[in-house]
């Protein structure tokens, strides 16, 4: 049934003014898609896709071509002002929330390790000892070949995801997969029902793995892939420009200071002979930080889309991307390098692979893509300072030491050799409470005490006491982020706040975490089935992105959804 309002009449009945439409039907081209396609590129700033993208500037040689990137915004929708509001930003929670709709206070990965109070030892987001590994031999019972690397699962994460939603609205019908380089990028966003999560274990394997978790066996599909010799191709293929060096001008020199090498290499320079790298960089890892590693993961994808039928029904699947190989060479080398660069021309390459893919294999109009990144990404600090900015590396080593020696002057020395401090984490401080609730001491009073005492650190913004930071997020954004980032018993007492730009890392190469833009602000692409063409540059968040989706694929939010949908990404015939 069509329910159709006045202007006139709607407004009264709201007694106020609107901006939302009100659903009165929906075309063909509306209809929900048949598979979506979720695209998470690991630490992608949100200035990358103008950048490297170049199409957008008329005296510049285009370096996206039509089929890619370039496509989701010429014929999609996006989001110029797209954030995380929350911090830390890792690439666990960022994962997580992307597909949750909501933050780690939530959702409950609040980081890729922390350290959990109630069994008083350090965490991994996706760690599982219950399970065990399995690759195309089926479990991997003694962990003799993946060892660790297989006990995995999405146990830690504490709500839904789109997929599992989806799954229960579809009484299982849909079908749901989540593949990556990385176990995290796999599981958090294919979560708790999924019909499988892939990851890549390189060494002397090179293939794609998982758990028990999702079954005893690969998909024979799978086993196809991971024997059809396609990792040792990659390795073979090396690394150079894909254009003339002209091409990379607004990068730095391709031999700088400010990028770090490969093991076994005199200089981070193209080309890359990863065959003569191998035995030094774990085999076949090398392809996790070059371009081989994106081409490996829409391999997967067009290997699953024919051999699990996805996108065949009127029932929508869920096939979740994770491209890891973008995060590896931004550690490496940072965000200003000719490498960084390339990786991005050339995963616009593979992005034109996949969607020419989903055309034939899916139909034209029939598919759903988003794109978003789980964080961004640091200046190089040293780079930066060369040219004048107030950007320097923080240690927070020392000031923990020095804090702890005037705890220890107020409170007394500690007996059993017992510390005040537990440790420092994710740039937050870890007070140790059984022994301030033993000797009577509220631990509020002391947090506050840390929290004065770190604030006159050079490196630092602020350093706020965990309990109150609530009180003052309505004043200061900032602080407001770490709240949304803040879970008790998995989050410190006091949050430390870097000077922005100002990371704790090695002097090449780049990080994350913070919550500043550097860190927050990255793209978020829609392309496909009731997706409107156009952008906008209000502010959107990666909380609102799952809620999108869910629109678009008439399913449940997730059960702990904080997020709004972004209206204007609808076509018109949906609103």
């Amino acid at each position: 049934m069509k329910y159709v309002f006045s202007t006139c009449a709607l407004a009264l009945l709201l007694g106020c003014s609107f901006q939302t439409e009100v659903l009165v039907g929906h075309s063909p081209s509306a209809a929900k898609p048949r598979l979506v396609v979720g695209i998470t590129v690991d630490q992608m700033r949100a200035d990358y896709l103008s950048r490297f993208g170049a199409w957008e500037d008329a005296s510049s040689p285009a370096t996206f071509g039509e089929g890619g990137f370039r496509r989701m915004v010429e014929e999609g929708f996006t989001c110029r002002d797209h954030h995380f509001g929350y911090a830390p930003t890792y690439t666990g929670p960022g994962h997580a929330s992307i597909y949750t709709g909501t933050t780690p206070t939530v959702h409950g990965i609040v980081g890729n390790d922390w350290y959990d109070r109630a069994s008083g030892t350090s965490v991994y987001c996706a760690s599982d000892t219950s399970v065990k590994g399995v690759n195309g031999d089926g479990v991997d019972f003694e962990g003799l070949i993946l060892g660790s690397s297989g006990q995995m699962s999405p146990h830690r994460m504490l709500s839904t995801t789109l997929g599992d939603e989806l799954k229960m609205a579809t009484g299982g019908q849909a079908k749901v997969y989540g593949v990556s380089m990385k176990d995290r990028g796999a599981i958090l966003p294919a979560g708790h029902a999924a019909d499988g999560a892939f990851w890549f274990y390189g060494k002397d394997l090179g293939h794609f793995v998982s758990s028990t978790y999702y079954g005893d066996t690969l998909p024979l599909w799978l086993v196809d892939l991971n024997q059809s010799g396609r990792a040792e191709e990659l390795m073979a293929a090396g690394w150079n420009r894909l254009h003339d060096e002209a091409i990379y001008a607004q990068c730095l020199p391709d031999n700088n200071p400010y990028e770090g090498a490969f093991k076994g290499e005199l200089k981070p320079t193209f080309p890359y002979d990863l065959q003569a790298l191998r035995a030094q960089n774990g085999g076949y890892d090398l392809l996790k930080g070059t371009p081989g590693g994106n081409s490996l993961i829409v391999d997967f994808a067009l290997a699953a889309i024919d051999g699990a039928d996805l996108g065949q029904d009127d029932v929508t699947d869920l096939l979740a991307l994770s491209f890891s190989a973008t995060d590896y060479v931004g550690h490496r080398v940072g965000p200003h390098a000719q490498e960084t660069m390339d990786m991005y021309l050339r995963l616009d390459m593979e992005l034109q692979r996949l969607f020419d893919a989903l055309d034939e294999k899916v139909g034209e109009g029939q598919w759903t893509a988003f794109l978003s990144a789980d964080h961004g990404g640091a200046n190089v600090p040293s780079h930066a300072a060369a040219a004048g900015m107030p950007t320097d590396y923080w240690k927070p080593g020392n000031l923990m030491d020095a804090v702890e020696a005037t705890l220890k002057e107020r409170w007394g020395t500690p007996r059993g050799g017992q510390s005040w401090i537990l440790r420092h984490s994710n740039d937050q401080v870890f007070l140790n409470h059984p022994l301030l609730d033993a000797r009577g001491i509220d631990r509020s009073t002391m947090a506050r005490f840390v929290a004065e005492q770190c604030a006159t650190d050079p490196g630092l913004s602020k350093a706020v006491a965990a309990c109150d930071a609530p009180a003052m997020a309505a004043n200061d954004p900032v602080v407001a982020r770490l709240v949304r980032g803040h879970r008790p018993g998995h989050s410190g007492d006091v949050f430390l706040v870097p000077q922005p730009g100002w990371i704790d890392y090695g002097r090449t190469g780049t990080t994350h975490g913070s919550a500043y833009p550097q860190d927050t602000h990255v793209p978020a692409l829609f392309l496909g089935a009731g997706v409107a063409h156009g952008e906008t540059h209000a502010r959107t968040y990666i909380r609102d992105i799952a809620p999108t989706v869910a629109q678009l694929m008439r399913s449940p939010y997730p059960n702990g959804a904080t997020g709004e949908p972004i209206v204007d990404v609808f076509k018109a015939e949906q609103r």
